[in-house]
């Protein structure tokens, strides 16, 4: 009976999860043309700021998943108008809590004791909540310290695993529709994303991320992470201490050193991935905070990326040989590492990937902004029909935050200098000046 009520239980689940879907789809429309009458300014901003209260209103009606998306977008200001970025940016620690009761409930299920037994005092509001956990400013009995208590949303596993169900079946199904969709690996790209998400579900992964990093770093003082109560942590709880800091935006006002700042915060990212391999794939504004001199602290430490010693290389080996001008190895090692190509012509992709690269050079390392220039190269491996390794969209990612928030702190940044020692330093190399 049991057996058979299970499948039956969860493709209701399923049903009405995609009904859902549907009915917030259509309800944008009309989100959309009220925001848009409301507010003021030129059409094309007005439509922008439309849209992104509207995707905001919908990612937050439909849960972690879609949170998540949103969040991702509020990192590409390269590629979207900035009152969209500005909107969606609401979705990085402002998405509505979750009731008190339940924040309760969670921890003292997890450690077996009273709340007030194992804090002195706990706030009920939180300080942030996200999509997948929200925290709470409290006192750790044990020694007195303030500490931040990250506590999973209840039922999110749940909801994020029917997502991956609906949201791969299209992705299969846009695939067999639209075959070049196969070159871009839509279906694989979703699968790895909810394995991500789900990952960082468990805040066990957490903290062991926060373990990994932490040794990663250790020789590096400007570069920091939350120091854990180990026995204050499971998979739905994690206690950590409290890290005020300094944000992003308060930074002009506060005497902190920014260049210092600048250069931690490139050398970690690079590091994170062309040195160790293990990468914060969750970076922006909220994720960061700095302590004087000029120390970087990662924070929400759950959605990390991974690459094996051969796709670290190789992506340093790539990324180095775009940013010293070197078309032809270019074209090699993207066509060495396709999971899939079917090239009809490799001549002539090689020489429009060489005359490509070779064109981006000329103009100088310090007019390229590295991460749109790599965008418009996916261009070309589409049109000949070779399929990027999907790390290489994690790479590219951290690196536009890197140089995002690189660039708005000390404008004059460029990336590809900047990153070049810690290329050549990945793959034995003695970096060439900057031209």
């Amino acid at each position: 009976m049991h057996a058979v009520a299970a499948p039956t239980v969860q493709r209701r689940r399923l049903v009405a999860r995609s009904i859902q879907m549907g009915r917030v789809a259509l309800a944008s429309s009309g989100t959309f043309a009220r925001e848009y009458r409301r507010l003021d300014g030129a059409r094309r901003e007005r439509a922008a700021r439309a849209l992104g209260r509207t995707l905001v209103r919908a990612c937050t009606r439909l849960g972690a998943t879609f949170i998540k998306v949103g969040q991702v977008a509020s990192t590409r200001a390269d590629l979207l108008p900035r009152p969209l970025v500005d909107e969606l940016a609401t979705l990085r620690d402002r998405v509505p809590p979750f009731p008190f009761a339940e924040v309760q409930r969670t921890i003292e299920a997890d450690f077996g004791r009273p709340l007030e037994a194992l804090f002195a005092d706990f706030d009920p509001e939180p300080v942030a909540a996200a999509s997948v956990a929200q925290v709470h400013r409290a006192t750790w009995r044990a020694t007195g310290e303030t500490v931040a208590v990250k506590v999973r949303r209840p039922d999110v596993l749940e909801t994020v695993r029917i997502d991956r169900s609906i949201l791969l079946g299209l992705a299969r199904t846009m695939e067999r529709l639209v075959p070049s969709l196969r070159l871009v690996s839509l279906a694989e790209a979703i699968e790895t994303f909810c394995d991500a998400v789900e990952a960082q579900i468990d805040l066990g992964n957490e903290a062991r991320n926060n373990a990994r990093f932490t040794a990663n770093f250790a020789t590096d003082p400007d570069v920091c992470f939350p120091r854990l109560v180990g026995e204050a942590c499971s998979d739905a709880v994690l206690t950590m201490e409290f890290v005020e800091g300094v944000r992003e935006e308060d930074l002009e006002t506060r005497g902190l050193d920014v260049s210092r700042i600048v250069d931690a915060g490139m050398r970690a990212v690079c590091r994170m991935i062309f040195s160790h391999g293990f990468v914060h794939a969750d970076l922006h504004q909220g994720n960061l905070r700095f302590l004087p001199p000029g120390r970087v602290v990662f924070l929400d430490l759950g959605l990390v990326g991974t690459l094996d010693d051969a796709d670290r290389l190789t992506s340093a080996a790539l990324l180095y040989s775009f940013a010293v001008g070197d078309g032809e190895t270019v074209a090699r090692l993207f066509f060495d590492s396709a999971p899939h190509h079917a090239v009809a012509d490799y001549a002539a992709y090689e020489r429009e990937m060489a005359d490509y690269v070779r064109q981006v050079h000329r103009r100088g390392l310090g007019n390229v902004q590295i991460t749109l220039e790599i965008g418009r190269l996916f261009d070309i491996l589409r049109r000949h029909r070779i399929q990027a390794r999907s790390h290489m969209t994690m790479v590219n990612l951290a690196l536009m935050t890197a140089e995002g928030l690189g660039k708005r702190l000390d404008p004059t940044l460029q990336l590809n200098e900047a990153a070049l020692p810690y290329l050549a330093e990945a793959l034995g190399m003695t970096a060439p000046a900057a031209g």
